[in-house]
């Protein structure tokens, strides 16, 4: 989307593979600055993707005073590359990274990066306005708290800031600020925060451990613009586990049939947070598909995820899903602690059972800032690769001490083929791809032409 006109702050969501989503935290940002008189542009390079010299131009027709890029593990590198041409345009500009990546290892990202100046860590929104308005008045931010930076060559790291107690004083997203047609489903946020302990998350580590919920009230509000002012009929709810309470998923259903709004929409959530009445009752507000993590089929295996549920909750949610007509999509994980080929076969059993529809197979990835990235080797695995570009879930780059990968990869090989997730090369690119390769990690490689470009930066 074009800008007109010089702005104070630019803030920009590298490219990466996978579902295009719309990048609501880059959204809260701007409208954080925005509220506060600081003029701010956004770019998504996943809808809007410029060659290096349009890039260029761009940067220097905004002239903006703070460029702030988030990323996420697997992007890591080409958000680094998005930096480092920053520099090389106007090197005066100050540059900020975000998001959970930068968040969990903020000493070792500013030390890879030296071209970036500045990391929010954490969440961002007021951190960040604290940032802009000394940077723009010319004043220092040392004390900032939740941020990063270096001084005398070295890393400090300030105290981190409190958490947003409540959601509902941020402003609602402004889609006009980027092309939102491009987007295939519009997305609300509905709260931040988990409680549960999966090993292999560090959502509570950058949202806390405490669910904060938004006012029902203002959600169907955002919901309402959505489809009177913005034309979107499909819409998908985003909480790390939505039906946390089933109060509230009740209210928000009532707010939906009192502004007799007409949408579909998905969600989110976990297998123990559901319940028939819930389920009935979201299908009857416009509720047209639910995903699960699962994650896997035997229950043992499940307590080393720190999944903490069980067999019988995973096949009434599921099958309370499909009898008030849900489309179920599920998400598996695969190369975990205690597994063998006994718990790969419990695993398919259950997917044969299970009446799903749709199911995403993942492989096990130590995110850093989750307890698996900390203490690999107290669940019995070992990290044997340190390339972030390969932290899409889809690469092997972790073992399993006792399932080393001369056992997984035929027995993983033969779950997918009995599966039938893989009959032509491309169905699950990245899984074909890694099965014909025999697990040797690569980067992946997007075809698209626009991408190749912004690589050779």
């Amino acid at each position: 989307m074009e800008d007109s006109g010089v702005m104070q702050v630019l803030l920009i969501s590298p490219p990466f593979k996978g579902l295009l989503r719309e990048p609501l935290g880059l959204y809260y940002l701007a409208g954080v600055l925005r509220s506060n008189g600081i003029s701010t542009a956004l770019m998504d390079f996943n809808v809007e993707l410029p060659t290096r010299s349009e890039f260029r131009r761009r940067l220097q027709r905004l002239s903006p005073r703070i460029v702030g890029v988030t990323s996420y593990t697997f992007n890591f590198s080409v958000a680094q590359k998005i930096i480092n041409e920053i520099k090389r345009v106007k090197p005066s500009i100050v540059t900020v990274m975000g998001g959970v990546h930068a968040s969990a290892l903020p000493k070792e990202v500013l030390e890879s990066t030296p071209a970036l100046d500045f990391i929010v860590v954490g969440e961002g929104e007021y951190t960040f306005l604290e940032f802009c308005k000394r940077i723009l008045a010319g004043e220092s931010v040392d004390d900032i708290r939740g941020l990063a930076f270096r001084r005398g060559g070295k890393v400090v790291v300030n105290p981190p800031r409190e958490l947003i107690r409540d959601l509902d004083e941020l402003p609602v997203p402004e889609r006009d600020l980027l092309p939102f047609k491009k987007y295939p489903v519009a997305t609300v946020q509905t709260s931040r925060g988990c409680p549960y302990n999966c090993i292999f998350c560090n959502i509570n580590r950058f949202y806390g451990r405490r669910i904060r919920l938004r006012d029902p009230r203002r959600v169907a509000e955002e919901c309402l613009t959505l489809v009177k002012r913005y034309g979107r009929e499909k819409i998908f709810f985003f909480g790390d586990a939505f039906t946390f309470r089933s109060d509230w998923v009740e209210e928000l259903c009532d707010e939906i049939h009192r502004r007799r709004l007409k949408f579909i929409w998905g969600c989110e959530t976990r297998v123990d947070n559901v319940s028939l009445p819930l389920l009935r009752k979201m299908r009857k507000a416009g509720c047209v598909e639910i995903q699960y993590g699962i994650d896997y089929g035997d229950e043992e295996v499940l307590k080393n995820l720190g999944k903490d549920i069980s067999i019988g909750e995973i096949d009434d949610a599921v099958r309370w899903a499909k009898e008030v007509g849900l489309f179920v999509g599920a998400f598996f994980i695969f190369n975990v602690p205690g597994e063998d080929e006994g718990t790969m076969e419990n695993t398919f059993n259950l997917i044969q059972r299970v009446p799903v529809d749709a199911i995403e197979v993942n492989l096990l990835t130590p995110y850093p800032g989750t307890p698996l990235w900390t203490d690999p080797g107290a669940f019995d695995m070992r990290i044997i690769d340190y390339n972030f570009d390969y932290y899409t879930t889809k690469k092997y780059v972790m073992e399993n001490l006792h399932f080393p990968k001369r056992r997984f990869v035929p027995a993983f090989k033969r779950l997918l083929k009995r599966l039938n997730l893989i009959p032509t090369p491309g169905y699950y690119p990245e899984i074909y791809d890694f099965l014909k390769r025999d697990i040797k990690p690569r980067a992946w490689r997007e075809e698209r032409r626009g991408l190749r470009r912004l690589l050779r930066l």
